[in-house]
């Protein structure tokens, strides 16, 4: 990888790393989100997380704006990787962090491990002129982890219903071992 190649890294780097603090900061403006996220957006972008699903590039602003107005949260930066794909064509951009997840702050701040994928091609005519164009943003939580975190609910779930599953999970992986071993002795 040469010096051109490691220049473009960290200017994605860079890049991607604003997108997620404008993103991920519910105290930023929408229109800020329409200046600093839109114009590296694509018109086919999907958006996943455990939650939800959606496609296209207004459903994409629209789904942004939203969260910034119904909710609060921030985001804090453990890690941040860019990958190119070979010929410059495109890569992917890895976000490790905690979403501060502050909707009760006067009560709680739920800290929320993440990871956050953005796939993008690069456009432009130059090395020094190509800019991302974000296909597909994925946010990965764990929706255990959530539910834990629900008061009343959370503790059912982890003294009951984990511990219930996980002995019913334990005896059903025995009786499946005695089954198959029963199965190999016969045949």
């Amino acid at each position: 990888m040469g010096n051109t190649e490691h220049a473009l890294i960290r200017r994605l780097e860079a890049r991607f790393r604003r997108m997620t603090e404008v993103l991920y900061d519910t105290r930023v403006p929408p229109r800020v989100l329409d200046e600093e996220v839109m114009p590296f957006i694509g018109e086919d972008i999907t958006f996943k997380d455990p939650w939800q699903q959606g496609t296209g590039r207004e459903i994409y602003r629209r789904g942004a704006a939203g969260f910034h107005c119904m909710f609060s949260f921030d985001f804090d930066i453990f890690q941040l990787n860019v990958q190119l794909e070979e010929g410059l064509r495109g890569g992917r951009a890895i976000v490790d962090g905690i979403m501060n997840l502050k909707q009760f702050s006067w009560l709680y701040t739920y800290p929320l491990r993440t990871i956050l994928v953005y796939d993008f091609s690069l456009v432009g005519s130059t090395v020094e002129e190509l800019k991302p164009v974000v296909h597909v943003h994925e946010e990965m939580w764990s929706l255990g982890d959530m539910i834990a975190a629900v008061p009343g609910v959370g503790r059912f779930y982890k003294n009951v219903f984990r511990k219930g599953f996980s002995q019913g999970f334990l005896a059903a992986s025995a009786l499946c071992r005695r089954v198959r071993g029963a199965a190999a002795t016969r045949g």
